[in-house]
């Protein structure tokens, strides 16, 4: 494959490579938030190279030293140096199945909308995904998604958060805006047109360049959180800083507002945002779970791209991959990092502390050429699936009720969409005993998005479901604490 070139900009005296690239408005992926510890910022400088820093030889083979490979977030490059991205094509993000709620049959326009085309948008950390929407018939013309730019400051909130304090904040707004016209693009309408944006609230603060620093500070205040206008935007309303509006309009496109058996939803992303409940009250609470869902701090990590490992069947010790549209092995995804350590865990080639054997704990299992799956891979896969199932089991218990009472758990987002759910019980993430209420509803924000378009009433609904759902905080906990220890182990395998 063909790499991009870039020449360091003749401005870039003292700056990191990354630095340089941001100010030129080139995208380079940095999970980390340009600390030097994910090794997903590399780049290959086609002259003489600067000597490497410890971070960079702890994270790149000797060949690749010797071949001028360089992380950019720790590499400081003369000013007209030339490089090549060795990042992947992160922007290729497959857009299937991103809207599995409400199909344009479903819910017709309401009169008294304009007409014309509007967008529906939702802002992800990892993720924007936006649909184009007849108005006032209320059909879905068609749908896109983009890797979120943004994560060249970070790959989640908290990175966002505090390189917007850090006077970043201008540069993300611009990389969002940008963003959102890449995705007009691709839908055959580049101009403005009228938007409702749901999303986490950190987003929606960077999107409007309002300031973050008391979303990073207790007692974790937005700015605003209300149903609003902006611009030419409609900024759906969320619950708090980080239960935001993605899984406000999750909650109203699957109906749980109006459902008289308690329901369970859950987002499966960076967040990790839950909510359970019916019509006569909603409890909710967001966990951080990381990006390890979505490819992020996993060695081999990558987005929904062509080429990413997206299912693992291991037979004999030897790994059979699929990948997302058959192209050639670019990396794994987040649905194939769940079945790399179920095929794992089930065939004995790691315990349920999580240690793979002997074998494999220098370099990694190998699932494909160039793809390997490392114990500080099965380390992130732990942290986050311990930080989803205790808050869900948290939350089930301060909402007073247990397994029994629940009528159906809806699991959103296009991880969601696309996770094999057997797999996902068989390493704990989700409990076993609601393994038949189970439900894949796709991107529910975007769907909330698209009803609010339809229907001004949506809005309405979710700006009552804000006002009156209660959060539970998890930090803090000591149930918790206690239930995400326990939560680390992965289940015991029976015996065969």
């Amino acid at each position: 494959m063909e790499r991009r070139r870039i020449r360091i900009s003749e401005t870039s005296k003292g700056q990191t490579v990354l630095a340089s690239l941001q100010e030129q408005g080139i995208y380079m992926p940095a999970f980390c938030g340009g600390m030097g510890t994910c090794g997903k910022c590399r780049v290959r400088f086609t002259g003489d190279a600067p000597a490497p820093e410890e971070a960079e030889r702890a994270l790149l083979t000797p060949q690749e030293i010797g071949d001028g490979v360089r992380l950019a977030c720790r590499t400081h490059a003369p000013a007209g140096a030339l490089l090549e991205l060795l990042s992947g094509d992160e922007d290729a993000i497959e857009a299937q199945t991103l809207i599995a709620l409400g199909g344009p049959e479903d819910t017709p326009g309401a009169s008294g909308l304009v007409t014309g085309t509007a967008a529906a948008v939702d802002l992800g950390t990892t993720t924007i995904a936006m649909s184009l929407v007849e108005l006032p018939s209320g059909r879905v013309i068609g749908t896109a998604a983009g890797v979120n730019h943004q994560r060249a400051w970070g790959a989640d909130v908290i990175s966002r958060i505090s390189a917007a304090c850090n006077g970043k904040g201008g540069a993300m707004q611009e990389s969002v805006f940008r963003d959102l016209a890449l995705l007009r693009g691709k839908l055959g309408h580049p101009g403005s047109l009228p938007m409702v944006i749901s999303g986490n609230t950190t987003m929606q603060h960077l999107l409007q360049g309002l300031s973050c620093r008391t979303l990073g500070t207790a007692p974790y205040t937005p700015v605003d959180i209300s149903l609003h206008r902006y611009g030419e935007m409609t900024i759906l309303p969320g619950i708090s800083t980080y239960v935001g509006a993605d899984i406000v309009s999750g909650i109203v496109a699957c109906g749980m507002d109006r459902s008289e058996e308690i329901c369970v939803l859950v987002d499966l992303g960076t967040n990790g945002e839950m909510a359970i409940g019916c019509r006569d009250g909603i409890l909710c609470a967001s966990t951080a779970a990381g990006p390890a869902f979505e490819g992020g701090n996993i060695s081999c990590g990558t987005a929904g791209i062509p080429g990413a490992v997206c299912g693992v069947e291991i037979r004999d010790g030897k790994a059979m991959v699929e990948t997302i549209g058959g192209a050639p092995p670019a990396g794994i995804c987040g649905t194939g990092v769940v079945e790399t350590v179920y095929e794992l865990l089930k065939e004995g080639l790691m315990d349920e502390t999580g240690l793979l054997e002997d074998e494999y704990c220098d370099d990694g299992f190998p699932l494909a050429p160039g793809v390997v799956f490392t114990g500080k891979d099965i380390r992130e896969v732990q942290l986050a699936k311990a930080a989803v199932r205790a808050g869900l089991e948290v939350l089930i218990k301060e909402y007073g009720t247990d397994y029994d009472h629940i009528k159906k758990v809806w699991i959103a987002g296009g991880f969601g969409q696309k996770l094999n759910l057997e797999k996902a019980v068989g390493i704990g993430l989700l409990p076993e005993e609601l393994m038949d209420r189970m439900e894949p509803v796709g991107n529910s924000s975007l769907a909330g998005a698209v009803m609010a378009l339809r229907d001004p009433a949506a809005a309405e609904r979710m700006e009552k479901t804000a006002r009156a759902a209660r959060e539970t905080p998890l930090s803090g906990s000591a149930v918790f604490s206690e239930l995400y220890m326990d939560c680390m182990f992965f289940p015991e395998q029976d015996g065969e």
